[in-house]
């Protein structure tokens, strides 16, 4: 049996180790489902203001960087629609053969990732492509804003600098020295006061990138909503810039202080405003945004599951995400038992921590996680109190054991009743109060009292407080989203738990804690020994 043990372990090491190598490198599929940080239900609602108009438009956001755009969704009933994505954005019209009198709707799921580019090269590129060059195109400006604009560019650059110098160097005046005020809506206001609506220090932004030969465009975005602001919150359009830098659109915001980099908080509605400035001003057309975070879990489980189905392996079929998504619930739980047994073993037979059986700090932990961690602790510590007020009456009454476990149940059930009306279990966040609790505390109460008997009150509260730990840490599992997930997306995992608690299972050696506690006799036989 000791030449089976080594083979066994490995074997069931292996298991796990070539099922995952298998996923990974042959079935391409990711060890974990993509993570999902912010992901937004977006929708918008429109129709023009003019009664007789047959036709309206409106920006809608584009798959590209930082943007993942899902589940889109066209009402228009008895219209006909088309989608334009042919520039860098895309634009959504709606087309009637009659005069378009109700609203119209667009809605899609968007995970947006912030978006960063951390190394500008210098860029001497004068020739661009033909895609490009409408974005070097100068505005008309009026006398004064061309004469205001012109000293301006006087006094910020040299003459001679490379591409990424120049817009740093409008980035860096723009940014500093115009202050957001959206009172002030036009460029001669702003160079004359220092104070200007986020669209026109866009507008001054691209207008000097321009004229130094830099493609630059104006980037009309939506400002979401933080998690602690209400979710009525209106949303707000807000402009940035983006400039074309060695073959690539770098993102800036002078109203923000950033210089190639957006933030997650902001949806790009399009990429050139100039193109939609019309089109969606208030004048033409009514409509309304609403966005606000979908409920999903920080895993995208759905498009892992879809993955899963298109390679129609083995490996699907056997996969738990096949399952209902109740039943999928119950597993996300119960795989991370075992890894709760591998922290007992560890802590009884190599630590040598003391508690109540084996099943009673896995089932405190289930007790935790059904409702919380204060109200799980309150509530044990109640019943404990009950153990020991029930150790000095029920004694001396001499009851049988089935009576007497009947009494500890019905109080127990008191117990929770007090609970409920006196609101304890919202104070300390409890989700719900089930039948779970009652299975648990009934049976731990007549062992807890038979323990005080037996082995008194020291050795019984160094086993309860042993008890309360390993349940603390084995709930702590249950804060680690990636581990859940790990566990439900690779359950043959499960293979290499059994082989360490099989190492665990053979340790004959002595625990930590009776090095600790013949620490003094070890020393006596250290000393003898050199002698």
């Amino acid at each position: 049996m000791k030449k089976l043990t080594p083979w066994l372990v490995t074997i069931l090491i292996l298991i796990p180790a070539g099922l995952i190598t298998y996923k990974t490198y042959f079935l391409k599929l990711s060890l974990l489902p993509q993570k999902v940080d912010d992901v937004w239900n977006y929708h918008v609602s429109l129709k023009p203001k003019d009664a007789q108009a047959t036709s309206v438009s409106f920006p809608i956001p584009r798959s590209g960087d930082g943007l993942k755009i899902t589940d889109e969704k066209i009402r228009s009933k008895g219209i006909d629609t088309l989608v334009d994505r042919n520039s860098d954005s895309a634009m959504l019209t709606w087309l009637s053969k009659e005069p378009i009198v109700n609203r119209v709707t667009y809605s899609a799921r968007i995970d947006i990732n912030p978006v960063i580019v951390k190394k500008i090269e210098k860029d001497f590129t004068t020739v661009y492509p033909k895609q490009i060059k409408k974005y070097l195109k100068l505005p008309v400006l009026t006398i004064e804003e061309e004469a205001a604009v012109k000293l301006l560019e006087g006094a910020i650059f040299e003459g001679g600098e490379e591409k990424s110098l120049v817009a740093r160097k409008a980035f860096y005046y723009v940014n500093e020295e115009i202050q957001r005020n959206i009172k002030y809506k036009t460029i001669v206001d702003a160079l004359n006061s220092g104070k200007g609506s986020p669209l026109v220090k866009a507008r001054l932004y691209t207008y000097l990138l321009r004229r130094k030969d830099v493609p630059a465009r104006i980037v009309a975005m939506l400002r979401l909503p933080l998690i602690n602001e209400p979710p009525d919150e209106k949303i707000h359009l807000t402009f940035a810039n983006e400039v074309f830098l060695n073959n690539r659109w770098i993102p800036v915001d002078t109203n923000r202080a950033l210089f190639g980099e957006r933030p997650d908080r902001y949806l790009v509605l399009h990429h050139h405003f100039e193109e939609i400035e019309k089109t969606i001003s208030k004048k033409k057309v009514l409509y309304s945004i609403q966005i606000d975070r979908a409920v999903i879990n920080k895993f995208n489980k759905a498009e892992y599951r879809k993955d899963i189905l298109r390679k129609g392996s083995s490996i699907g079929f056997l996969s738990l995400y096949k399952l209902s998504l109740p039943v999928q619930s119950i597993f996300s739980t119960i795989l991370l038992i075992p890894l709760g047994t591998l922290v007992l073993c560890l802590a009884r037979n190599i630590i040598g921590v003391p508690t109540f059986g084996m099943f009673t700090p896995i089932l405190l932990t289930l007790f935790f996680k059904e409702t919380s961690l204060a109200f799980g602790l309150f509530f044990f510590l109640a019943v404990v109190a009950i153990g020991c007020l029930e150790r000095y009456v029920l004694d001396k009454l001499f009851l049988l054991a089935v009576p007497r476990m009947s009494i500890i149940l019905t109080l127990v059930i008191l117990l929770l009743m007090i609970i409920a009306f006196t609101g304890l279990a919202e104070v300390f966040g409890a989700s719900h109060i089930g039948y779970f609790p009652i299975v648990i505390v009934t049976s731990f109460i007549e062992r807890f009292s038979i323990m005080l008997t037996e082995d008194g009150w020291t050795n019984t509260f160094k086993t309860l407080l042993g008890t309360l730990i390993i349940s603390i840490l084995t709930f702590a599992l249950y804060s680690f989203p990636t581990l859940e997930i790990l566990m439900f997306t690779n359950p043959e995992l499960l293979f290499g738990i059994i082989a360490i608690l099989i190492l665990i299972g053979k340790y004959k050696g002595y625990r930590v804690s009776e090095f600790i506690r013949f620490r003094d006799l070890v020393s006596q036989l250290k000393k003898k020994a050199k002698k």
